[in-house]
């Protein structure tokens, strides 16, 4: 069945870059509460400071993200009324890519120190780290910019 591609209308593309936020945001507050609650616990005084130093960087990184997801909803509201604009379309597009990148780093850095507990292995730790970036980033923005130069 062949299918042609058509534009679609300005508004429809800003509610789908909306929606794909919201849809992102829920995982991303969920991981941010964990992490909070993580650091009341004994299990995380017992860490070197290395490996609560990743954490408190991962949370960072994840609560950067939940920022990055929440900020075009407010910024489109205040700054444009709610009425479709090129230029925030391309803005929220944009903090929809750095809060998935903010994201898959702070996921990268507690999978880090996830793994360095389990294994008591720093090596361990950052292979696993370093090999979910390469999944998370190859799966969400290198495949994705090759099947769009592609499409063109």
């Amino acid at each position: 069945m062949a299918t042609r591609d058509e534009p679609l209308p300005l508004g429809q593309k800003i509610d789908q870059m909306l929606t794909e936020a919201r849809v992102i945001l829920p995982g991303a507050q969920a991981l941010l509460g964990f992490q909070l609650a993580v650091a009341l616990t004994q299990a995380f005084d017992s860490l070197p400071a290395s490996l609560k130093a990743a954490h408190a960087c991962a949370l960072s990184l994840i609560a950067l993200s939940t920022i990055l997801l929440m900020a075009p909803a407010a910024y489109h509201r205040i700054v444009y009324g709610g009425e479709a604009s090129k230029t925030f379309l391309q803005i929220g597009s944009l903090y929809m890519l750095a809060a998935t990148v903010a994201l898959a780093f702070g996921l990268t850095a507690d999978i880090y120190v996830v793994i360095t507990k389990i294994a008591a292995s720093n090596a361990a730790g950052a292979f696993a780290g370093a090999l979910s970036f390469i999944v998370l980033t190859g799966l969400w923005h290198v495949s994705s910019a090759l099947m769009r130069r592609r499409r063109k």
